[in-house]
């Protein structure tokens, strides 16, 4: 059986861990996780890939998408130089702030999985440890999706309330406003050495992020083993 796992950052894991690492699974999984990718950018790379006549053994999709819809226009917020630096990507990769769109483009990306005969897995977006954050938007879009597994009958990881289940006090406490540079620094410390992302987690005092969007290895192995039940469940 192979697996193949499309998403953003979360999905990629070069900043903090990929959900991915924890699949409980022996089966080949791939990887297609593009950093800062949007759920209308998903649909151009999924759609090229499933028609791919060399990825027809593929027999389960992985769908972890959504959080730059929110995350890129929360951004432009934060101060004039994410502003400057997130208001021409939010266009760029046209996230969608109407919830409406969002809920039809997601479909889209299920009906298009399940018209291929293939077994989709939908994974909810994860609330974020950051200052102004607005995760009762997360929550909002988590119903959508969940009210969409249900009526085309696929799997729902609820990561949201996965979050919320394993620490006592979820806190949104780490501010992006003045760490343009920092992030930079952060890439590449943990792309030269990837044992160090729980580090970033602790000396943050952050339980579930690194940087309060990206998964610590705590979370990741959270979800991770959500999704591999969600597929035995299927099977």
């Amino acid at each position: 059986m192979k697996i193949a796992c499309f998403g953003d950052s979360l999905t990629k894991g070069s900043m903090g861990y990929s959900y991915i690492r924890y699949m409980r699974s022996a089966d080949k999984i791939t990887n297609k996780g593009v950093n800062g990718d949007t759920t209308i950018g998903v649909s151009g790379r999924l759609k090229k890939y499933i028609d791919n006549a060399a990825n027809s053994d593929v027999d389960i999709y992985v769908l972890s998408i959504g959080t730059n819809d929110l995350l890129l226009p929360y951004l432009t917020t934060v101060s004039p130089l994410w502003k400057l630096q997130m208001a021409p990507r939010v266009k760029m990769k046209k996230c969608i702030t109407d919830d409406g769109l969002f809920e039809t483009e997601y479909r889209k990306l299920i009906e298009l999985i399940l018209s291929h005969h293939k077994t989709a897995v939908l994974v909810g977006l994860p609330l974020l440890q950051m200052k102004g954050y607005p995760n009762e938007r997360v929550q909002e879009r988590n119903l959508i999706i969940k009210k969409l597994a249900a009526s085309e009958d696929v799997a729902f990881v609820d990561s949201a309330s996965l979050q919320q289940q394993a620490v006592s006090g979820f806190t949104c406490s780490y501010s992006w406003k003045h760490t343009n540079l920092v992030r930079i620094f952060d890439g590449l410390i943990m792309l030269a050495f990837p044992f160090s992302k729980d580090w970033f987690s602790k000396f943050r005092h952050l339980e579930l992020t690194v940087d309060g969007a990206h998964f610590n290895s705590r979370a990741a192995k959270l979800i991770g083993a959500a999704i591999s039940t969600a597929i035995l469940q299927k099977q």
